[in-house]
């Protein structure tokens, strides 16, 4: 099928029997722009007050048409966010319609949220998003693993959700590319000391090459591998989480870290957005409480999920399960400082960063963000608790 257009994709809700979504009257279709893979479009009836939103997956990121991606990632992506309706219903949207032939899915439009990283650069505050996400990553992650599932319905599972070319994505942009010269990296001219000093640490390096070598062979659990903070769409009240589309059977810790890595870069951008010192101390003071409350209010949901719903038989020792807690928050520290380096020196940069105009400016902040990633590698292995992981934070420098 070609790619949508506003005109056409009002026809296709019509031919696929979709109306009664929107109902009568006169539809108005409109792009949204948001994101670098898929065409989004809103389709909405003013007159009813209805809308939803149209996913469609090309052969291509059509930001950048030279990358080629294969079509059924949508169906990868629907069938977690079946899993996390299940599961954790309340952080998802509602799907309405799936078409894998066509690579469109319809769902409910979530435009009266905002992507979290966006307002994050503002210091907006989002009061039940550490509670809400915890829920979501313990439940999804839990009830994907093998301390729920049956041993052969979980390697039936893992063998069916492969995703090998968003994975190999992730292998080169992540774990590879950002830790040696490389034609992909792109960064702030006055972090180039900083980032020869980068290339140059082999201890670091091994450091990430173990968390890629996790990252290729460790099938713990369904995650959604992409859940960073545009991955995430909030308002005072509800959380939702979006576009799982590079999920497959991985590292628990993957997730976990992606996303406290991207608090700890707005943690780091606010060093330029803040519009003064008090407000600076109280946001991020703000930030860290909700990036500890994550973790806890996942540790909580996890171990209740394990008590009331593991296969105890598998799984008999309280000593395993504390450890199993331990080894996720070292996990995350590790896989979430390899998220920050690549958003700050390697090939996927975040808006936190790139919508500060300043380059001293911004360079300043990013060498903070360098600086807490190369803190949570080098002490990953001696974690014991969240708070000294956002300790680690705290305790960031600006190095330039």
């Amino acid at each position: 099928m070609d790619a949508l257009n506003e005109q056409t994709v009002r026809d296709y809700l019509r031919r696929k029997g979709l109306a009664e979504l929107l109902g009568e009257g006169d539809w108005v279709a409109e792009p949204i722009t948001e994101g670098n893979v898929n065409l989004l479009f809103r389709v909405k009836n003013p007159t009813a007050g209805r809308s939803v939103v149209v996913k469609q997956a090309l052969g291509y990121a059509w930001r950048y048409p030279d990358f080629k991606m294969p079509k059924d990632r949508l169906k990868v992506e629907h069938a977690v966010l079946e899993v996390a309706a299940r599961h954790a219903p309340e952080q998802v949207p509602e799907v309405y319609f799936f078409d894998p032939d066509d690579a469109v899915i319809v769902m409910e439009d979530l435009g009266h949220l905002e992507e979290m990283r966006a307002a994050l650069r503002r210091g907006v505050r989002f009061p039940l998003a550490a509670e809400h996400l915890g829920r979501y990553l313990a439940r999804t992650l839990f009830y994907t693993s093998d301390l729920y599932l049956p041993s052969g319905e979980k390697k039936r599972w893992a063998a069916e959700i492969v995703n090998p070319v968003l994975r190999k994505v992730q292998e080169d942009l992540v774990f590879t590319q950002p830790f040696v010269p490389h034609p992909n990296n792109r960064y702030s001219r006055p972090l180039e000391p900083l980032v020869r000093e980068i290339y140059a640490d082999d201890a670091l390096r091994a450091e990430v090459l173990e968390l890629k070598e996790r990252y290729m062979t460790q099938a713990q659990a369904l995650i959604h591998n992409d859940l960073h903070t545009g991955s995430v769409l909030a308002g005072p009240e509800a959380t939702k989480v979006v576009d799982p589309e590079f999920a497959f059977f991985g590292p628990m810790g993957h997730d976990l870290g992606t996303y406290l890595g991207n608090l700890a870069l707005a943690y780091a951008a606010f060093e330029a957005h803040a519009p003064s010192e008090e407000e600076k101390a109280a946001f991020r003071g703000w930030l860290l409480s909700s990036f500890e409350e994550t973790w806890r209010v996942f540790e909580r949901e996890f171990l209740a999920a394990w008590e009331r719903d593991a296969q105890k038989d598998e799984w008999p020792s309280d000593t395993y399960r504390e450890r199993y807690l331990r080894r996720l928050l070292r996990d995350a520290a590790g896989f979430g400082a390899a998220e920050m380096f690549r958003r700050l020196i390697g090939m996927a940069h975040v808006s936190d960063f790139w919508s500060i105009e300043d380059e001293e400016a911004r360079a300043a902040a990013e060498s903070l963000g360098l600086d807490i990633a190369r803190k949570w590698i080098r002490e990953s292995r001696e974690l014991e608790t969240i708070e000294d992981l956002s300790g680690l934070v705290r305790e960031g420098r600006v190095l330039l």
